[in-house]
């Protein structure tokens, strides 16, 4: 288990919590302080007392990504399993045993996953009840081409990694804010996917959250160009063919139409043209087809009377 935090007084003492609630006992906790300001310090140290608990302080405030990888870092060797949790993130009771039973059921899994709440919603992914795991390329191609299989592979918080894989991977990167789903993807390259039919964890997502953030400020789609775009080289084990290619291009360019005109619609040109340098010029000639579906759907929905939103909160 690994909990890196930053000022996370108002969540903090819940994630916890949900941790020792495991009916799985057998785990070690590793708890890192970035140097917080608030009190979280001394919630932390409420906890100190349970040997499973491993607490380290930052002398100075880490960014982010340095610190979640420095926090990954102090994980036992000897570890089979990686379980990230946020401080505004929960786990039900049940979650470490489910997720551990799943992922060694199967050989060669690299990650774990599991019907999730985000926030009050539960979300279920796409795979068929039943289905318990799926190969790792056969999977990822899903992802570059299906929006909704993101849903699947979501945040660290609803996922279980292989240590094996971790490693083998190179762990996180430290220049992008989505630095998980870049490694989820590369992962799945390599390692397939178990997963469990039950809600096992509820992700915290809130108007100060990171990903609420990020989507706010276009981090989420810029990056996506990134993951499912520019890192297709890295991806030799799926078969996209030319095709899916430009169905992965439409996707994206999609997804920054959606962004750039809630921004303009909310009058906040400067990020919406700041995003729209950012992407491929090898794909901007599907920008005019995804402006005409979106003006279509905003036809729809004034005739209906409803509320035109032109994207969800979004993950990679």
């Amino acid at each position: 288990m690994i909990l890196p935090v930053y000022n996370g007084q108002a969540y903090v003492r819940d994630a916890i919590e949900s941790v020792l609630d495991q009916d799985y006992r057998h785990f070690e906790f590793i708890i890192v302080d970035n140097a917080s300001t608030d009190n979280t310090p001394a919630i932390i140290g409420e906890y100190s007392v349970d040997r499973r608990i491993k607490v380290f302080r930052n002398n100075r405030t880490l960014p982010r990504l340095e610190n979640f990888v420095s926090a990954f870092n102090l994980a036992s060797g000897k570890s089979r399993w990686l379980k990230f949790i946020g401080d505004d993130d929960r786990f039900l009771p049940n979650c470490l045993t489910e997720m551990a039973r799943a992922g060694e059921g199967a050989e060669n899994v690299g990650l774990v996953s599991s019907h999730y709440y985000d926030g009050e919603h539960l979300v279920k992914g796409i795979l068929p009840p039943g289905q318990e795991s799926v190969d790792g390329p056969e999977f990822l191609r899903r992802l570059l081409l299906e929006p909704a299989a993101r849903s699947t592979v979501y945040s660290p918080a609803s996922l279980m990694v292989s240590h094996r894989a971790y490693r083998e991977m190179g762990g996180f990167r430290t220049d992008l804010l989505h630095a998980d789903s870049e490694l989820f993807y590369r992962i799945l390259n390599r390692f397939d996917l178990a997963y469990v039919h039950k809600p096992l964890t509820i992700t915290g997502f809130h108007s100060g959250s990171g990903q609420a953030g990020s989507t706010r400020s276009g981090h989420t789609f810029a990056e996506a160009y990134l993951i499912r775009y520019y890192n297709l080289k890295y991806y030799d084990r799926v078969r996209l063919g030319a095709l899916g290619k430009e169905r992965i291009k439409f996707n994206l360019i999609t997804d920054s139409a959606g962004f750039m005109l809630t921004r303009l619609a909310g009058g906040d040109f400067k990020t919406a043209f700041s995003h729209l340098k950012k992407i491929p010029a090898g794909a901007l000639y599907h920008l005019p087809l995804s402006l005409c579906y979106f003006l279509g759907l905003g036809i729809k929905k004034a005739i209906r009377g409803e509320p035109i939103r032109f994207f969800k909160r979004g993950t990679l």
